[in-house]
Parts: structure tokens; sequence; C-alpha cells
């Protein structure tokens, strides 16, 4: 009776044991699939979408004086990049640096796991905190990527006509 005692307890221990090891390994992989989510956007391309927005703004300013409906809803939505831009850039850099510091993080805590410098009750506390950390990172990143693709369409879609119709008013003024 006592062996199945015994072969209990260790059975349990050993979950646990593998449970946390398990978590943390999770931990690493998603931390590891954002940081590469993150590395596909291109941070240069925002910098050159806000760079084409500032130039099309003062072609428009400088050619064009009143201003067709439907140029005007694009230059709308073409505004949108005045904030949208500079918003990216600041959150793309705080991300990449959580995602830095929490991969650390992370690695230091499997370390003093390992070292048993965190009481055994204690371990599954620290966990839940590692784990809201990166699901909190992971939102960034999600909502990152939204604004990316934003940026992306908005530029891809309206710099070219924008440019091309101040540019047309521009040399039509010139005549």
């Amino acid at each position: 009776m006592t062996k199945i005692i015994y072969i209990f307890t260790f059975l349990i221990l050993f979950s646990c044991v593998n449970d946390k090891e398990n978590k943390i390994n999770t931990l690493q992989v998603k931390l590891h699939n954002l940081t590469q989510n993150s590395l596909e956007m291109n941070p240069q391309k925002v910098v050159d979408a806000y760079q084409g927005f500032k130039e099309n703004l003062i072609l428009v300013r400088d050619c064009v004086d009143t201003l067709e409906n439907e140029f005007a809803q694009r230059m709308n939505n073409y505004k949108g990049l005045k904030k949208a831009c500079p918003q990216f850039l600041r959150t793309y850099e705080l991300t990449k640096r959580d995602l830095e510091s929490q991969s650390i993080q992370i690695q230091n805590f499997k370390q003093d796991i390992n070292n048993k410098l965190i009481p055994t009750d204690s371990v599954f506390y620290y966990l839940e905190l590692e784990e809201n950390n990166v699901q909190k990172i992971a939102d960034n990143v999600i909502n990152l990527i939204d604004l990316y693709e934003f940026i992306n369409a908005v530029n891809d879609s309206l710099y070219e006509p924008i440019k091309k119709y101040a540019e047309n008013i521009c040399s039509n003024k010139e005549v």
C-alpha cells in the first residue's frame, strides 16, 4: 500500500514539474512566433508612406484650391496616415523592446525554477504573471499588424491618385 502511495505522489509531482516546463516552453514558442510576426513588418515602409503623405499634403496645399467631393473623401481617408504612421513607429519600438525583455524574463524564470530559487508553491503564481505579460504583448502585436496593414492599404490605394491629381492641377495652373 505504501508503494502505491509513493508511486501516486511521484506521478503527481512529476506531472506538476512537467506541466510547468510545458507551459514555459509554450510561452517561449509564443514569444518566438510573436517576434517572427513583428519582424515581418517593415517599419521603413511606414516611414516612406509617411514621407509620401507629407509630400502629397504640401502639393495639395500649394496647388489645389477647390476640392471635388470624391477627392475630398480620398483626402480625408488619406489623412488617417497623419496619426497612424507615428503611432505605428512608437508602438513598433515599444513592442520590439517588450518582446526582447519578456524573452529574457522567461529564460531567467526557467533558470530560477531549475535552480530552485522560487518556492514550488509560488511557481504557478509567477507562471500566471508571465502568461499575462505574453498575452498583453500578443494583443499589442495584433494591434500593430492591423495598423501596419491599414497604413499599407491606404498608402497603396491613395498615394498615386492624390499625387497625380495634385500634379495635374499644378500643371494646369502653370499654363
